[in-house]
């Protein structure tokens, strides 16, 4: 039987594929021009990132579901202050392509919140389900 971990490990990892097949659809035809060399990074920043915070928080409900909200809003800020690092310096070693690098993120941050806020709250069901 497969641990709730493990199938949010499966499910991110399926969920990146996709983002990864379609986005090199669509930068080896559409968008040739817009690709850029750190967009991998992007993906597997974003990925690990998201990985790590759903796996810690999931890990802090199951202890006490009373620390969801702690562990969530945590989970956010240290993801928040990631992300904003990573931005600052990428953008200060290479100011060409900006517009195409913050757009990126930005996509790739929203599709990556949404996939973590519908696996959080099937979670959750779950969990209060559990407890009931």
């Amino acid at each position: 039987m497969i641990t709730p971990s493990g199938k949010f490990l499966l499910k991110i990892s399926v969920f990146t594929l996709i983002i990864i097949v379609i986005s090199v659809a669509l930068f080896s035809t559409i968008l040739k021009t817009y690709y850029f060399k750190a967009f991998v990074i992007q993906v597997m920043l974003i990925t690990v990132v998201t990985t790590v915070g759903h796996l810690l928080v999931a890990k802090a409900v199951k202890k006490n579901i009373r620390k969801f909200t702690t562990a969530y809003m945590a989970s956010v800020t240290l993801k928040l202050v990631v992300y904003l690092i990573y931005l600052l310096l990428s953008l200060l070693i290479d100011h060409t392509g900006v517009v195409q690098f913050v757009l990126t993120f930005l996509v790739l941050y929203l599709f990556y919140t949404i996939f973590e806020v519908v696996e959080v709250l099937r979670f959750l069901k779950k969990q209060s389900n559990i407890i009931s």
